[in-house]
């Protein structure tokens, strides 16, 4: 690995780490050593800056992912009772209810003590479903296949 940094090799780099959040395979992908983008990290506020935001990439995309399986399942394949195989949409409650937890959590901090406003409620819920599909129509795209919708059970296949 190189101790070089060049423009390129540290784009590379933070691109990477957006992808893995993973500091030593981000380096070996850029062709980078990672002694040299942590010294860097040190002393260059803007690499610092991009390395902070390339982690919270990361962490985006990890919190979509979640909430995405929260949200639509895990498609599983099950056995039937005539020994037939289908598939059946698999939910992680615990997963789910941490979820909403922490986003409880973060609502509480925002909201201080103003009294609930019913239309804002509502603005947000409607902000909130149309972010999820987006999201939704991402991942779609990103995979290849249509995410089941809400509530979407086992299928017949």
């Amino acid at each position: 690995m190189s101790d070089f940094l060049s423009e390129e090799s540290l784009r590379a780099f933070l691109d990477h780490l957006a992808e893995t959040s993973n500091v030593s395979v981000s380096a070996k992908r850029a062709g980078v050593s990672r002694s040299a983008v942590y010294r860097l990290r040190a002393t260059s506020p803007a690499f610092s800056n991009g390395w902070q935001t390339a982690i919270a990439t990361g962490y985006d995309e990890l919190e979509f992912r979640m909430l995405k399986t929260a949200r639509f399942g895990t498609i599983k394949p099950i056995k039937r009772p005539d020994g037939s195989m289908g598939r059946a949409t698999e939910f992680d409650d615990a997963q789910g209810l941490k979820l909403l937890m922490a986003y409880k959590a973060s609502v509480e901090k925002t909201r201080g003590d103003a009294a609930p406003d019913p239309l804002a409620a509502k603005g947000a819920r409607e902000q909130m479903t149309a972010t999820l599909e987006q999201i939704r129509q991402r991942l779609d795209t990103a995979i290849g296949a249509p995410i089941p919708a809400k509530g979407a059970a086992a299928d017949a296949t």
